[in-house]
C-alpha cells in the first residue's frame, strides 16, 4: 500500500523542511513547495492526500490556495490543514468557514502538529471511502436510508469533533434540533401525505438552506438535528425560523395528497469556547425542543451553554 501523500507549503525553507522531516519519521511522503502557485501546481498533477498550509504567503496567500483547491473538482476533496501565525479568532473562522479540516496555529508543537495531521487524515479516509465505497452497511453505518441525510451516530460524532474544535479555537457552534410536530391534509377525504414522503421534502429544505459545512442529520422519526459551526446563538435562531418558515408555507408532494406542516426547534450554542460534550449538548437542544412544543407561538427555544 503507497503511503499517504502530504504537501507543505511554506515560504520559509527551514520551516517546511522541518514539517517534512517529521511526516516521513511518521510514515508518511512528504513534499515541500514554497508558494500558493506550486501548491496548486503539485496538487493539480500529482496525488496529495493532505496539504500544511502556511497563510502568509509571496503573491497569493494560503486562503487564496484553499479556496482555489476547494472550487476544482480534482482537488476539492484534498484535506487542508492551516500552518500558521495568523491564529486571531476571526483567521481560525475564516480558515474554518474556507473548508479546512484544522487550524494550527504558530509556534506549534511539532509532535502535536503529527497527532492533528493523523486525525485530519483519518477523517479525509473515512469521507472518502463514504462517499465512494458503495457497500450497503457500510453507507448505512453513517446514512439515514429514507432521507439521505447522515443519521444520529455520524451526528454525535461530529458534534463531539465540533464542539471541542470550538473550545480548542475559542468560537461558537450551534446544535439545532427540528421535530415535524404538525402534519395536516389540506384535502380531508385524502388525508395527509405519508409521514416518509413528507420528511424526504423537509429534508430537502433543511438541505437547500443550510451552508456546505453544516452538519445535518436525521435524529430518529420525525426529529432533524443540524450542527452549525461558527453560528452564534442569534444566527442559528435565525436559521431555524427561515427552516420553520419554508416548511410551515410549503405544500408538500404529490399534489393528489397536499399537505401542511409546522415545525418546532430547539437550539442551543456553546459560546466563548466552552468544551461540553456531544451527548449533553445534544440533551439541552432537545430540553429546548420539549420548551419549544408547549408554546404557542413560533415554537422555538434558544438558550447559551456555558460562560466561557
Amino acid at each position: 500500500m503507497s503511503k499517504l501523500r502530504v504537501c507543505v507549503v511554506d515560504d520559509c525553507v527551514e520551516t517546511a523542511s522541518v514539517l517534512c522531516e517529521g511526516l516521513r519519521l511518521h510514515d508518511y511522503d512528504a513534499v515541500a513547495v514554497h508558494t500558493g502557485e506550486e501548491a496548486l501546481e503539485l496538487c493539480m498533477h500529482e496525488q496529495i492526500d493532505l496539504v500544511l498550509l502556511d497563510v502568509c504567503l509571496p503573491k497569493m496567500s494560503g486562503y487564496e490556495v484553499c479556496q482555489q483547491l476547494k472550487a476544482v473538482p480534482k482537488t476539492s476533496e484534498i484535506a487542508v490543514v492551516f500552518v500558521t501565525v495568523k491564529g486571531a479568532p476571526e483567521d481560525v473562522s475564516y480558515g474554518f468557514q474556507l473548508g479546512t479540516m484544522d487550524y494550527i496555529s504558530k509556534p506549534y508543537n511539532l509532535p502535536m502538529v503529527m497527532i492533528r495531521v493523523d486525525a485530519a487524515l483519518q477523517r479525509k479516509i473515512q469521507n472518502d471511502r463514504l462517499r465512494t465505497q458503495h457497500d450497503f452497511f457500510l453507507d448505512n453505518s453513517y446514512t439515514d436510508y429514507l432521507t439521505g441525510l447522515r443519521n444520529r451516530r455520524y451526528l454525535l460524532e461530529r458534534l463531539q469533533e465540533e464542539v471541542e474544535k470550538a473550545h480548542r479555537y475559542n468560537y461558537p457552534v450551534s446544535c439545532v434540533v427540528f421535530d415535524v410536530d404538525e402534519i395536516h391534509g389540506l384535502d380531508e377525504e385524502l388525508g395527509p401525505v405519508s409521514v416518509d414522503d413528507l420528511l424526504a421534502e423537509v429534508a430537502m429544505t433543511l438541505r437547500n438552506h443550510s451552508r456546505t459545512y453544516d452538519i445535518l442529520g436525521r435524529y430518529d422519526g420525525t426529529l432533524f438535528a443540524a450542527v452549525l459551526p461558527h453560528s452564534p446563538l442569534e444566527h442559528a435562531i435565525g436559521y431555524a425560523t427561515k427552516i420553520a418558515r419554508e416548511v410551515s408555507s410549503t405544500t408538500f408532494s404529490d399534489p393528489n395528497f397536499p399537505t401542511e406542516a409546522r415545525l418546532s426547534a430547539g437550539i442551543v450554542a456553546c459560546q466563548n469556547g466552552s468544551a461540553l460534550g456531544a451527548e449533553y449538548v445534544l440533551g439541552e437542544a432537545m430540553r429546548s425542543l420539549l420548551q419549544a412544543k408547549s408554546t404557542t407561538d413560533d415554537r422555538i427555544v434558544a438558550h447559551n451553554l456555558g460562560n466561557g
